[in-house]
């Protein structure tokens, strides 16, 4: 026969163990928050990487058109000083200045890339860590609930036993 003791003993423990299902339920909410947070900053990180990227490209494109002005100008420069456009001299400078425009698109382009990529390298960091948060999340929620549920059908059986 049950003791009014042990009624509320068992009541006591369904207490404890609904006080500790909540902590469960609340860490699991914050994991779940926290794991959002993170894939927002990886989606975030991704678009920076493509704006730069973006951005390298349209850069390179304006240096190498400035190139272009600059071959013509070194053009009209040659022609003001009289001396012939398809001379050696003449088209050296001018490929000289196509040249430099190139060097310094490429730079550009391999410059943002590296910048990009580092961007990338941090999103995939912030995934890594929202899988690893999800899964602690689901493991601790999992494990949790187990043992709660353990140690109150232990507890309130040793009560009837």
């Amino acid at each position: 026969m049950c003791s009014i003791y042990d009624a509320v003993q068992a009541a006591a423990n369904l207490v404890v163990a609904a006080v500790e299902i909540k902590e469960i339920q609340t860490q699991k909410a914050e994991s779940e928050y926290q794991t959002e947070f993170l894939t927002k900053q990886a989606k975030k990180a991704e678009k920076d990487a493509a704006y730069v990227r973006q951005e390298g490209i349209e850069e390179a494109r304006r240096k190498r058109l400035q190139s272009i002005l600059n071959m013509g100008e070194e053009k009209t420069n040659l022609a003001a000083g009289n001396i012939g456009l398809s001379s050696q001299m003449a088209i050296n400078i001018v490929d000289d200045e196509k040249l430099n425009g190139e060097l310094d698109a490429l730079t550009t382009l391999k410059d943002s890339e590296r910048e990009a990529q580092k961007y990338m390298d941090r999103a995939d960091q912030y995934y890594s860590q929202a899988g690893l948060a999800s899964f602690k999340s689901k493991n601790r929620y999992s494990n949790g609930l187990f043992s709660t549920s353990f140690g109150l059908f232990s507890k309130n059986n040793n009560l009837i036993g």
